[in-house]
């Protein structure tokens, strides 16, 4: 060691002194095996101790070092919420709160001053009850550590059992006063499920985060391209560029602003909903709004987490209400209730020296996000009814998919039909943070909310300011002039009402050519800022599409980043200004949307999106192999970090990945529960459920089919919400109805539906969880009669259009009491007019030479459908549930039996509970 100038630095600091590190409980022995190696050069600059030997036969050893960097500036105050546990701690704040008020409320007094002076004090009285017990906890700690150690010297010299005894009685009053300071160091960590490290809780996944300090900014260029590492200066850069973002614009001209809203036609919301939002806030609902906010949230400026709140509740709700009553009243808010703490997250693969990389997360403080979470809860239940259903994103109801589906249609009916058309993927620059509040209000009036409710987001954006955090400095504040604030429950709905006058536009304007489909045409598909155009004749509606930004931009400070914006010509005699004569310069090529990578041949998604995934997944896996984590641990990691990366796929493309891909998947997933050794359980019977044996590992074969037959429940149960895919499907099914695709058999596959590879994807898929379950699709009583590929007659399928008209669609309209209803029952019960006694039988033998049981009495099953199949066209496709009750239904006809089942088909014996 000392050819490399390394030193024992306990042994340099204590050249004579005797301690110990580990302790034998076999042989009651004490030596020192843990120690640091350290630089010599340094040693003058470090301290380190020998603390007692507590937890297990080791001691902690601990190592300080002195450096000559810039003094850590102050935390910012947050409460430990451990403290909410402490009886002493819940009457001391009762009382305090209690005297606050009693010696302060008066009618002449502001509730709002009131308030925010409360908050000070009781924050004072918490700091003050915080370091009192801190101070009395570390001088327990202290006089028991010097106890234990004391008794540790006396029975190193002299062993004997009663000292034995003591010892060990210290180190467990040790240990409980240390178990609640790592309690509160993980709360800090917000790792509140570190005990549980074999369940998917946050300690877990952070042991499986690379380290990467992502929170740490090591260096930063200023506007002039130089780098500095300081952190004062660091901050300093962040906040000039913040405030600058958060700095409006030279603001629109008003008159311009109403001109292009008044020639746009956008529906009103109805008196009913102004009223609802117009109406006060009651207790229940800022009750609710604070009851619906998650634990373990960082908390705002003022330090208060919704904890606190939740605890204190019944004892704070009177003079908050009277606060929130006092806002609404004057349309003002404080600035210190109103102030924001940004926090700044670097975006995947960004630059970490530019300021532009980082996305700002703003902590609000508690009491506004309940004012604004009450709002937002009554906003999402009715803004659908203004925003178009191009629009997904944020809205209750709707989802991403219905994004990507109606675009891979749309892909595969240009292509089909072989139009010049192209998908233009727009880059919007900042828009959550570049929302102009002048064109944002103007929105609101168009749309009709009430003065009511639009006063409250006036307060909302009244003067608020915000600080930026950098490396632990929290710069001053600055004002917010425009942007709405990633972090309030009302910003994504304001976002989506602020940017839905762009969408409308696009819509509305002739000259932007749209892909056509029967009677519509596909322009525009939103996921909040996400935008995707559709356009025919692409050379002048590109150009239209650009003349409407830059207007729109000039009024509401939205802008896009054209040299960033990407087109995908869809066929080869598409426009592309790459290859073509264009004044506009646009990369081409492949597209990114919603995380999917999009190809015009959707023959390549899977590669293009499934194999990287993949890369990825076995990476990760390698990487966490060597973690001290048990098989249930192993399967939990799976099932937390690999599988909703699969299951996002999965939902999003419906095409399979091939059957090497699921081999290679399972085999990567096989080794790493297995620790890279020999399996001693087979993944089969990892991934049954634990009633049969299994620890319930993901069967990703299973979750792929019951993604798939998701969209299958939104065939027979059409909503508003997928419209827009659904009808270009429905146009590739021609007579049938898609909603009776599932209960055709596999004949389905000579039809010319299955030339649509959405469709042939999801009846694939259907068929596929059919075989599982061991579920025969025969015609049955849900079966369509019209159009019907097992109900042809000479190859020409039935459709008679005025029994259609009349209700009569699907075999059990045909029975009556279980046999062929009579050409005269028929006729009336259905008041069908014009119809002969030949239709009725060419129906009837082409049915019953099907199903020859109707030709007798049937048995009340024998047309009924399998369970699965039942199960599933009574499903709503809008319950968030269906995945994992679907994946449930497949798990439980898992083909490998318990061992007395196999042992009972072996013997050809069954055997009872006794055995």
């Amino acid at each position: 060691m000392k050819d490399f100038g390394l030193d024992d630095v306990w042994r340099l600091k204590n050249p004579t002194k005797r301690d110990y590190t580990f302790f034998s409980a076999v042989h009651k022995t004490f030596s020192r095996i843990d120690f640091f190696l350290l630089n010599n050069s340094i040693a003058h600059k470090v301290t380190t101790k020998i603390h007692p030997i507590i937890i297990s036969d080791h001691a902690p050893i601990s190592l300080s070092l002195q450096t000559d960097s810039i003094p850590k500036p102050p935390q910012t105050w947050r409460l430990n919420i451990s403290l909410l546990k402490d009886p002493e701690f819940d009457r001391v704040i009762r009382s305090e709160w209690a005297d606050f008020l009693k010696n302060n409320d008066s009618i002449d007094l502001s509730p709002s001053l009131l308030w925010e002076t409360g908050k000070a004090v009781i924050r004072g009285k918490i700091i003050s009850y915080s370091s009192y017990k801190k101070k009395k906890d570390l001088q327990t700690e202290k006089e028991i550590e010097e106890k234990i150690k004391q008794l540790t010297e006396n029975y190193a010299i002299n062993p004997s059992d009663q000292l034995w005894s003591e010892l060990q009685n210290a180190k467990l009053n040790l240990d409980n006063i240390l178990s609640k300071k790592t309690e509160f160091l993980l709360q800090q960590l917000r790792y509140n499920d570190f005990e549980h490290n074999n369940k998917s809780g946050k300690f877990l996944a952070n042991q499986l985060q690379r380290n990467k300090e992502k929170s740490f900014i090591t260096a930063i260029q200023d506007p002039s391209g130089k780098y500095t590492q300081s952190p004062q200066e660091i901050n300093q850069i962040f906040y000039n560029y913040y405030q600058s973002l958060y700095s409006a614009a030279a603001n629109p001209n008003m008159e311009d602003i109403h001109n292009f809203l008044n020639n746009l036609n956008m529906p009103k919301l109805t008196s009913n909903y102004r009223d609802i939002l117009d109406a006060p806030l009651t207790m229940k609902e800022l009750q609710c709004a604070l009851d619906s906010m998650p634990a373990g949230k960082a908390p705002g400026p003022d330090g208060f987490p919704a904890e606190f709140l939740k605890h204190f509740w019944s004892m704070l709700a009177p003079l908050f209400f009277r606060t929130v009553t006092e806002i609404k009243n004057n349309g003002y808010i404080s600035p210190h209730m109103n102030t924001a703490a940004i926090k700044l997250l670097l975006k995947p693969d960004k630059d970490p020296t530019l300021p532009s990389s980082y996305r700002p997360l703003s902590l609000i403080n508690t009491d506004i996000k309940i004012i604004s979470k009450a709002l937002a809860s009554r906003l999402e239940k009715i803004i659908p009814s203004i925003i178009h259903s191009d629009q997904t994103g944020f809205i209750n109801g709707r989802h991403s998919t219905n994004n990507i589906r109606r675009l891979l249609n749309l892909i595969s009916l240009t292509q089909r039909h072989n139009k010049e058309a192209i998908v233009m993927s727009l880059d919007a620059e900042k828009a959550f943070d570049k929302v102009n509040w002048s064109f944002l209000f103007a929105v609101l009036h168009k749309f009709g909310f009430g003065e009511s409710f639009i006063q409250w987001v006036s307060a909302l954006y009244n003067s608020p300011k915000a600080t930026v955090t950098t490396n632990g400095i929290t710069s001053q504040s600055f004002s917010l002039q425009r942007g709405t604030r990633q972090g309030c429950p009302l910003s994504p709905l304001l976002f989506a009402i602020f940017i839905e006058p762009l969408a409308t536009a696009v819509r509305q304007n002739t000259d932007i050519k749209g892909i056509c489909a029967l009677e519509s045409e596909h322009k525009i598909n939103l996921y909040a800022d996400d935008i995707l155009l559709y356009l025919q004749e692409p050379k002048t509606s590109v150009k239209e599409v650009i003349n409407l930004i830059t207007t729109f931009s000039c009024l509401s400070d939205y802008s896009i980043n054209w040299s960033k914006s990407i087109i995908l010509p869809l066929t080869d005699n598409s426009w592309n200004p790459a290859v073509q004569n264009s004044h506009y310069s646009f990369p081409t090529g492949n597209i990114r949307y919603l995380g999917i990578n999009i190809s015009s041949k959707l023959s390549e998604l899977v590669h293009l999106n499934f194999t990287p995934l993949l890369d990825k997944v076995c990476d990760d896996l390698r990487r966490w192999n060597n973690l001290p984590i048990s098989l249930l641990g192993r399967i939990a990691t799976v099932k937390m970090k690999i599988l909703p990366k699969i299951n996002y796929l999965f939902s999003m493309i419906p095409f399979k990945p091939t059957s090497k891909w699921f081999q290679s998947l399972d085999s990567a997933i096989g080794k790493f529960y297995s620790k890279n050794k020999k399996a001693k359980i087979s993944l089969t019977t990892l991934q049954k459920n634990k009633s049969e044996g299994g620890l319930e590992a993901p069967n990703f074969m299973y979750y792929y089919l019951s993604n798939q037959i998701q969209y299958l429940t939104k065939w027979i149960h059409p909503h508003e919400e997928y419209n827009s895919w659904l009808e270009l499907e429905q146009l590739d099914c021609n007579q049938i109805k898609i909603s009776d695709l599932p209960c055709i058999t596999s004949a389905l596959k000579h039809h010319s539906c299955f030339k649509n590879p959405m469709i042939a994807s999801t009846l694939s898929a259907w068929w596929k969880a059919l075989e599982i379950t061991g579920s025969q699709l025969k015609p049955s009583i849900l079966s369509p009669i019209w159009h019907n590929p097992d109900f042809a007659n000479n190859k020409i399928a039935l459709y008679f259009s005025t029994w259609a008209e009349r209700g009569v669609t699907h075999l059990h309209h045909l029975l009556d009491d279980n046999t062929f209803r009579t050409y005269i029952n028929l006729f009336q019960t259905f008041e069908i007019r014009n119809g002969n006694f030949l239709q009725y039988l060419q129906v009837k033998k082409t049915i019953t030479s099907r199903i020859p049981s109707l030709q007798t009495t049937l048995q009340p099953t024998d047309l009924q459908p399998p369970e699965f199949v039942e199960y599933i066209v009574k499903l709503s496709p809008r319950n968030k549930k269906n995945l994992s009750k679907i994946y449930s239904l497949l798990s439980k006809t898992h083909s490998i039996h318990l061992p007395t089942q196999k042992w009972e088909k072996d013997v050809s014996k069954s055997f009872d509970s006794d055995f």
